[in-house]
């Protein structure tokens, strides 16, 4: 059969440069792998800015309108159930745990694979400059020996070709046994090392986040910092309080519309949800002015050792007074503080302009300063001492008080806060809420905070041991296991309060509603979550009480939240047509809570507290899930990159990918995780034919991946 001849362009030239390259390929084989030493770095790179970006995910649709339909009969869509049970039981953000096992498992197939390619090289290398040297004295390329047949089926005999003709290349037929002991020997000095593991690397991985979150759930309330949530810096937006004072100077409520307010404003005034180019949020916004100038709000604050935070909410107050007219006061209750909290609270009573501080005294407890000699409930140790302390009976002497001594005829609203967090309290999110359920509703802001070891790719509801949500069919066996969760925990024991915490169920519940109501305000049966705004006519016409429940742990807000909804609590009368059954929860007030100030027990009273309490079986059964999801979640992602690699393999060894590859010039080589097992590993040569054949013909090697390339290439230049 008569051999085609090499085109004009790959002929003497061409043999010499075609040489050296073979020398090149022999001599440095590590600088011949596809992939080089930076890969590590691109892709833990490019993975890092995914996991940054998936984690911000819900931060960055905040504002847009709801995605998902919404069910009048309260059920939740299976996606926002799914989510929510991923979050829950993960505790870490699933797309960002995709993103880090997909990079863990490509790290681990890469090394693999070069490896692998390295050990088939070593063993090959010892006769590559044997191989140069008879194509520099005999110009030819060898054909492998041995009967074969070429692409028409036609047998073709060993030979020596001249270089200025191209060879038959033949496919030589191999059974399998030869074919495996052939990769068997090339790789030899391959070492399998325990990072070539992907199970044992999914084990390592839930091991890994299960101790993020025993060691963070610690360290993020010891040392609170930014360090913990790294990732959250990229969109998590904190905004400063002096930014807020200068983005409401020179508002104007009265006129509507974006109020004298510029872009930025809005954003910062509403942490990044309401836009003034949005009819909707300008409508509701408008509505809500309108409800706050011809009411009044009273914000109710207790405060212990809260120096500190005092400057923060001096400014929340002055950005909300123009709203409501100068027609705000602010009640303080303020016990036993030994930073000069108190003196604090008094020079700002004496300054206030265009609203009122009113600092409740204790000479019923038999000091003025309430000087009480009460011991802060966070410095209580012990598994049976109440985690909610005196809140209760505290939080009922503020409301008997504001009761007494204001009127729903001057105040329709009252807002209850935590003065500790030192956030904006949104105040565009508030007067929003407003114009739309809070008018005649309670309604709790929605704040949110990093959770615990996570890396700030995952935020939950601060201080969600208030919620409650309503029970229906969709929800009633959730709810069945949180309470079973619960009640692990013996009766007055501290875990029955961290429970609501600790409860993957409740968790699952939470942030499936999160996901579910970006925009919209759904109801509960209660909430809190760092700040909730009262209609005051409701609260004075039903007279709720806060407690503690009947083992003395359970959040005193649930108590008063229950009572102020139950119809049974007030007479049908057109003064109490308007009053709401239930709470909600408003998603466009939004707060954001400072990682370096988390609310609650921080330092050594959060340790001191953790230390005396022990563990228990809702500890294991927590840890537990949490290993386990993300150990299906690994284990999913690699299982799902290796067959998504075996595809590959099965695709790049079609003749149709063969084809494709003699005309586009790509080598087959170049495209396999790990090269041609038992053939010389190396960069793409296929642009230069000469060369290409020459480099094959040196390696002497029977792979019928690479002579079947080569055999397409000769077809295809035939036709």
């Amino acid at each position: 059969m008569r051999m085609p001849s090499i085109p004009s362009s790959l002929s003497r030239s061409t043999s010499a440069s075609a040489i050296s390259k073979i020398t090149s390929l022999t001599a440095e084989g590590k600088d011949v792998f596809t992939f080089d030493r930076m890969f590590p770095f691109y892709l833990v790179v490019t993975f890092f800015g995914l996991f940054v970006v998936f984690g911000g995910l819900r931060c960055m649709i905040d504002g847009s309108d709801d995605i998902i339909a919404h069910d009048p009969s309260g059920s939740l869509n299976p996606f926002s159930w799914f989510w929510g049970m991923l979050c829950g039981f993960m505790r870490i953000n699933p797309a960002s745990g995709v993103m880090l096992s997909t990079c863990i498992v490509s790290l681990s197939l890469w090394s693999k694979h070069r490896a692998m390619a390295l050990a088939a090289y070593s063993g090959e290398s010892r006769r590559s400059s044997n191989d140069v040297r008879k194509i520099k004295s005999t110009t030819a390329i060898e054909i492998p020996k041995g009967d074969s047949k070429n692409s028409s089926g036609m047998s073709i005999s060993p030979r020596t070709a001249s270089t200025s003709n191209l060879p038959q290349v033949a496919e030589p037929k191999k059974n399998r046994h030869s074919s495996e002991g052939s990769t068997r020997e090339s790789t030899r000095g391959f070492v399998d090392r325990w990072y070539y593991s992907l199970p044992k690397l999914a084990i390592l991985q839930a091991l890994f986040v299960v101790s993020l979150v025993l060691v963070f759930g610690m360290t993020c309330q010891t040392i609170p910092s930014w360090g913990w949530h790294f990732t959250a810096l990229f969109f998590y937006k904190v905004p400063h309080m002096d930014d807020v004072v200068k983005a409401v100077d020179g508002i104007c409520p009265s006129y509507g519309g974006d109020m004298c307010l510029s872009d930025d404003s809005w954003l910062l005034l509403s942490n990044n949800l309401l836009s003034r180019h949005k009819l909707s949020d300008v409508e509701a916004v408008a509505k809500g002015v309108n409800v706050a100038q011809n009411g009044g709000l009273i914000i109710n604050i207790m405060a212990r050792d809260t120096v500190a935070a005092i400057p923060a909410l001096i400014k929340n107050v002055e950005a909300l007074s123009p709203f409501f007219r100068g027609q705000l006061v602010v009640v303080m209750y303020e016990n036993d503080s030994i930073d000069g909290t108190r003196d604090a609270i008094k020079n700002w009573a004496a300054t206030a302009s265009g609203y009122k501080v009113d600092l409740m005294t204790c000479e019923d407890q038999g000091d003025v300063d309430c000087k009480l000699q009460q011991v802060h409930r966070y410095d209580q140790n012990g598994e049976f001492i109440s985690a909610v302390g005196r809140m209760a009976e505290y939080r009922n002497q503020v409301q008997e008080y504001i009761t007494k001594n204001y009127s729903p005829k001057d105040y329709s609203h009252m807002m209850i806060t935590d003065i500790d967090l030192a956030i904006s309290m949104a105040p565009l999110g508030l007067i929003h809420t407003l114009g739309t359920v809070g008018e005649h509703a309670p309604v709790a802001a929605r704040g949110i905070m990093m959770l615990p070891g996570a890396l700030g790719t995952l935020y939950m509801p601060y201080d969600y041991s208030a919620f409650r949500p309503i029970v229906n069919e969709d929800n009633k066996n959730l709810r069945g296991w949180h309470d079973w969760f619960c009640e692990l925990a013996p009766a007055g024991s501290r875990w029955r309060n961290n429970c609501d915490v600790m409860s993957p169920f409740n968790m699952m519940h939470v942030l499936a509603l999160d996901t579910e109501f970006v925009a919209e305000a759904y109801p509960v049966a209660s909430a809190f979550h760092g700040a909730t705004l009262y209609p005051f006519k409701q609260v004075v016409a039903t007279n709720p009480k806060y407690d503690d429940g009947e083992d003395g742990q359970r959040c005193e807000h649930i108590g008063f939240n229950f009572a102020l909804t139950d119809p049974d609590n007030w007479e049908k009368t057109p003064d109490t047509a308007n009053f709401a059954t239930q709470m909600y929860i408003a998603p466009k007030w939004t707060l954001h809570l400072d990682p370096t100030r988390p609310g609650g027990p921080t330092g050594w009273r959060f340790a001191g507290l953790m230390l005396t309490q022990g563990i228990n079986v809702q500890c294991i059964i927590m840890f537990s899930t949490v290993f386990f999801w993300n150990l299906v979640m690994a284990g999913g992602v690699a299982l799902a990159i290796k067959g998504i690699l075996r595809a590959w393999e099965k695709c790049a060894r079609t003749p149709i990918f063969r084809k494709w590859a003699a005309v586009a010039g790509v080598n087959v080589a170049d495209v396999l995780p790990g090269g041609l097992v038992g053939g010389n590993a190396r960069k793409n040569t296929a642009d230069d034919e000469g060369i290409l054949l020459l480099a094959l013909a040196a390696s002497n090697e029977d792979s019928d991946d690479e002579e079947v390339g080569f055999l397409t290439r000769k077809d295809v230049k035939n036709l």
